[in-house]
């Protein structure tokens, strides 16, 4: 049984999420999904790597205790702020014109026109990804890379879109990833979210994909089945709540909170609950705020109409404004405010729709909440890696089971108490003590002495005596 795992990682401006999919013979779920507040990152770039080591080291740790695996890479998203875009071609003479074009010819190509093109960017900026516009020979004329497959010729010509950002960015999603001791793998999600969200049909006649997220929001044009143009702004659902925050005089959290609860984008449209008041009552100071509904729909779909107008701009800057059969599709997670496919649709007039994610393959049954739209970012980088065999992000915790020791009876170990180790011999011989000496018997002479000693001694003893009684 072949089993890997996929570690994906959302950098957002609100949020930092981490999603785990296990793929098992081919078949992947999603087996894990946690969110943490966001710090460390604005209009989607981290700008203090160490801010954000703290959430994403917690998620990294929750998930390994859930799953009982340790995980050594991630996969992430490059940056969407600050994308250029510029239209590359390149040309090869092929030595054998009769033969057949193979997929090898088409991918060495495409490498050969990008490491001319990395050669020729300035320092500081890095390729981010790159999508093949179409393909030529003497017989063809801009064919899709499924047409040219197979097509005879001796010249062989291709045009791309290539998308570079500046190294900083990436250097910093780097820095951030060796601090917590992972590899990780950064891709350009622009095509990914949309095999996420749009349908086959929709990328053919032509539609444009805005996605509104917390601190960018990026314009897709697709048309042909191939996306064509990409650009984005600096402000998206985040600019939203700080309006809600800051002309209201509330916490930032409460805002969100309100935003998502009781927001909406055209206070026109609000119907029986434009009449709703909504109470906030502040526990440090006792007093009770009124904020009427429709009123918060006013701030809220003035700022979004400024979005909804910049994004707009970008239809029209991109050259295809005409070619949009398939109209406009929103998501991210400033998607999900209360009419705001109806507020583009009444700007554009083209038709909107929410984008909601609809992914083949993938059982997501024991993590619903990644189906909303602040999880299409997620859903897409698991598509994006599902069919490559050669990702694996993590393993799982072997069982450590030391070898049981042998112990003898006679001295039993304890884990409290430690024997010194014994001294090592040395060949030096400690001098051996000298035997005590017994005392010897006296000799017969120092008897006889002894003893005449004594009765002398006691002879004179009594002759004093009579001197002293002859006295008195």
């Amino acid at each position: 049984m072949q089993e890997r795992f996929i570690a994906a990682v959302d950098l957002g401006d609100s949020k930092i999420s981490l999603s785990v999919c296990q793929v098992v013979d081919g078949i992947a779920e999603v087996v894990h999904y946690r969110e943490a507040e966001s710090r460390g990152i604005r209009r989607g770039t981290i700008f203090n790597p160490k801010q954000v080591c703290e959430p994403l080291a917690r998620l990294i740790r929750e998930a390994e205790e859930a799953l009982d695996i340790n995980i050594h890479e991630v996969v992430t998203a490059f940056p969407r702020w600050k994308v250029a875009t510029k239209d590359v071609k390149q040309s090869i003479d092929r030595s054998d014109a009769e033969s057949f074009i193979t997929e090898e010819e088409v991918l060495g190509l495409k490498e050969i026109a990008l490491q001319k093109f990395q050669s020729g960017i300035k320092g500081g900026s890095q390729i981010y990804g790159a999508v093949a516009q179409s393909y030529s020979t003497e017989d063809l004329f801009q064919a899709a890379e499924s047409d040219v497959i197979g097509v005879t010729g001796g010249k062989f010509e291709g045009m791309y879109k290539v998308f570079s950002g500046a190294q900083k960015p990436v250097a910093n999603i780097d820095k951030v990833m060796n601090e917590l001791g992972l590899a990780s793998r950064k891709y350009f999600l622009a095509e990914a979210v949309a095999e996420t969200v749009l349908t086959s049909d929709e990328k053919e006649h032509g539609v444009a994909l805005i996605e509104i997220g917390a601190g960018v929001t990026s314009v897709s044009i697709y048309h042909r089945g191939v996306l064509r143009f990409f650009d984005s702004f600096p402000f998206g659902g985040n600019s939203v709540t700080s309006d809600i925050h800051l002309e209201c005089g509330i916490q930032e959290t409460l805002a969100e909170n309100i935003k998502l609860g009781f927001g909406s984008c055209m206070p026109d449209r609000l119907q029986s609950l434009g009449e709703k008041i909504i109470q906030i009552h502040d526990k440090r100071t006792g007093e009770t705020q009124q904020l009427p509904v429709k009123y918060l729909a006013e701030i809220i779909g003035s700022r979004m109409r400024e979005i909804a107008n910049a994004a707009l701009f970008l239809i029209g800057k991109s050259g295809y404004a005409d070619n949009h059969r398939g109209g406009i599709v929103l998501t991210g997670g400033g998607a999900e405010l209360l009419s705001a496919s109806a507020l583009f649709t009444e700007l554009s007039g083209l038709p909107a729709r929410v984008g909601f994610p609809h992914v083949s393959g993938i059982s997501t049954e024991g993590c619903p909440e990644i189906l909303s739209l602040s999880g299409v970012s997620q859903l897409s980088m698991i598509g994006l890696c599902r069919d490559k065999e050669y990702i694996n992000c993590a393993i799982l915790k072997e069982l450590d089971v030391q070898p049981e020791q042998e112990v003898p009876q006679e001295e039993p170990v304890t884990d409290t108490v430690f024997e010194p180790e014994p001294e090592p011999e040395t060949t030096e011989k400690k001098p051996e003590p000298k035997p005590e000496k017994k005392p010897k018997k006296p000799g017969l002479f120092t008897r006889l002495t002894a003893g005449l000693t004594e009765v002398t001694g006691n002879l004179f003893d009594e002759n004093i005596e009579k001197i002293h009684e002859e006295d008195k």
